[in-house]
């Protein structure tokens, strides 16, 4: 699903619009209690305007995704879009992502922090020594985290790699939970 302006969208040769897709986030947000959104976005498509760009700003701001990527567009030879007129410069491709990930920061950390004080299920995937109480750092994920690509839960207390422990969520950084083991 691309969150860009109708008109990228065309040219992107897309069937969605941007408000078929803020009534799909609506409608699951209403529907399904507690369900994660997440999406990958590219900026920098040929064509993009300055518009086009706030306009996808302007909808990250308003979807709020809970996980969130991504990437410049680049030029593939042999592809239609490398043909394309409006090359956007890669400086400004680079300004683009930065600005939307600045703002996905922001977005994810408030996000998290309304995870603090609930309980979770979390699948115990390793653990690092945590010299300073003598104990260990377990590192897992809640169903909401995907392996390797979204955050992890930083857990005190006693459990083994490769169970399920109940947590509670004391703190959040901005893409990770921290917690106690229950």
């Amino acid at each position: 699903m691309q969150h860009i302006s109708d008109n990228i969208l065309k040219k992107m040769n897309r069937k969605s619009t941007k408000e078929s897709t803020m009534k799909l986030i609506t409608r699951l947000r209403k529907e399904i209690p507690n369900v994660i959104i997440r999406s990958t976005l590219m900026v920098g498509f040929p064509g993009e305007t300055e518009e086009d760009f706030n306009e996808l700003y302007e909808f990250v701001k308003w979807a709020k995704f809970d996980k969130l990527g991504c990437f410049t567009y680049s030029k593939e030879e042999g592809t239609g879009a490398s043909k394309m007129a409006g090359q956007v410069h890669p400086m400004t491709k680079k300004s683009r992502y930065s600005k939307i990930m600045k703002l996905q920061n922001e977005i994810s950390k408030r996000n998290l922090e309304s995870n603090i004080g609930k309980t979770y299920k979390v699948l115990i995937e390793d653990a690092v020594a945590d010299e300073a109480n003598g104990g260990a750092i377990f590192i897992g994920r809640t169903y909401m985290d995907v392996p390797e690509i979204d955050g992890y839960v930083y857990l005190k207390g006693k459990a083994e790699i490769n169970t399920y422990v109940d947590c509670k969520i004391t703190r959040v950084t901005y893409y990770d939970l921290w917690g106690e083991i229950l």
